[in-house]
């Protein structure tokens, strides 16, 4: 299980990188990494022990290619303040989609714990 900081997708209208348009109503969540696509994942709020079942439909957030995090159990590399590209991140090791973000009742950008189920 890894702990990591948590940030909310938003984005609603969009398409997400499985071709996914988020919505308010599919329980997703976005991690760096291609080969999580379709991958089922645990996600809990440690503040108020709140767990949801998400399925991995974007990849992100910052990162495409952190295999090492997503599959290895390395921390995030957005943690370290620059993306791979540059740009400054806010060290977000995974994206909550609406659903996500409400069931785990999430006040702000912080920690929850998640893992695969499969």
């Amino acid at each position: 299980m890894m702990q990591v900081k948590a940030t909310r997708e938003g984005l609603v209208g969009h398409r997400t990188a499985s071709g996914y348009v988020i919505d308010a109503i599919v329980p997703f969540v976005a991690l760096p990494s291609v080969f999580a696509l379709h991958r089922v994942v645990r996600v809990t709020n440690p503040a108020n022990h709140r767990t949801a079942i998400a399925i991995v439909l974007d990849v992100g957030p910052w990162e495409v290619n952190d295999d090492a995090y997503v599959f290895d159990g390395r921390r995030p590399a957005a943690e370290s303040g620059v993306d791979s590209r540059g740009r400054a991140t806010n060290s977000a090791g995974i994206d909550l989609g609406e659903r996500i973000w409400r069931d785990l009742e999430m006040q702000d950008n912080t920690l929850v714990t998640w893992e695969f189920l499969e």
